[in-house]
């Protein structure tokens, strides 16, 4: 019989392409990665493995094993989702994680709700970004995770998850108080400014730089932080302008015009990501739907 957690890394390895990258998506040491696919091989008696460089290339083997992986994995989840069914009550422990303006914006509500519904339901709540989160998810480190998705920067699907669109939010021009922009603006009116940009965000500065140059122009980035905190006091002392997500404008106070910007449209999508078969699992399911409900209008 193969062991899951063993298809479980192949998959990563597959996606991955390197030992190293799939043993910190699942938690494991590049040792402990080799070991338990060096048992893999032994168990289907057929090499999996080609070293070529730093990086290994799976064998035609090993290809259609992963192949049957995405779907045994998703099988034994929805059979480990309908015995926990039988149960007839939500108990036990739900990994759940969020990106940080998730986190604070909605995520608290959520699991007042689910401690509120369902006391013997646990939720561990992690900060993690989308990358980390999927992958997170994927490898079985964690149950459920929010994450986003540029719409000028879409991501490619995952395989053995599931992504649920929850809901989609503009991304605002952050102006100093006096900068006298109309209701709306496009990149183009704002060329010739200073721009404030995340430091560590690669997705948002990435967005950032297409949107700009879908406008004509390349943007001039005198600041960078990863604090949204700082990036608003940036722009309110008239240092600059900034691209931000809605979500991460609505608990800051500092004196900024925000405006949506039309030319080109800028948004960003919420999802809430499960393994393929494990939505119907009553203790992630119960969390889930706290998610949804925590964040209808």
């Amino acid at each position: 019989m193969l062991e899951p957690r063993r298809l479980r890394l192949l998959r990563e390895l597959a996606s991955r392409g390197t030992i190293a990258a799939t043993a910190q998506a699942c938690g494991y040491t590049p040792s402990g990665v080799s070991q338990q696919l060096a048992l893999l091989e032994r168990e289907v008696r057929t090499p999996l493995l080609v070293r070529a460089g730093r990086r290994v290339a799976l064998t035609t083997a090993a290809r259609v094993l992963v192949d049957h992986a995405e779907r045994v994995l998703a099988e034994l989840e929805a059979a480990e989702a309908a015995l926990a069914g039988l149960a007839g009550s939500v108990r036990g422990t739900v990994g759940l994680a969020a990106f940080p303006t998730a986190a604070a914006a909605f995520v608290p509500a959520a699991i007042a709700r689910c401690r509120a519904e369902h006391p013997d339901l646990r939720v561990i709540l992690s900060e993690l970004e989308t990358d980390e989160a999927v992958a997170a998810v994927r490898s079985g480190g964690i149950d459920l995770a929010l994450v986003y998705e540029y719409a000028v920067l879409p991501r490619v699907a995952e395989p053995g998850a599931d992504v649920e669109p929850l809901f989609t939010e503009p991304l605002l021009a952050a102006l100093p108080s006096g900068h006298g922009a109309p209701e709306q603006v496009s990149l183009a009116m704002l060329r010739d400014q200073a721009w404030i940009a995340p430091h560590s965000d690669t997705a948002l500065r990435a967005v950032l730089d297409r949107a700009c140059g879908l406008a004509g122009f390349a943007p001039t980035v005198d600041y960078a932080s990863d604090d949204y905190t700082v990036i608003v006091a940036l722009v309110a002392a008239g240092l600059g302008v900034a691209l931000l997500p809605r979500l991460a404008t609505e608990a800051l106070s500092a004196d900024v015009q925000l405006r949506p910007v039309l030319d080109p449209p800028l948004t960003r999508t919420i999802s809430l990501v499960t393994r393929k078969g494990s939505a119907g699992n009553p203790p992630i399911a119960a969390v889930a739907a706290a998610i949804r409900s925590a964040v209808e209008p």
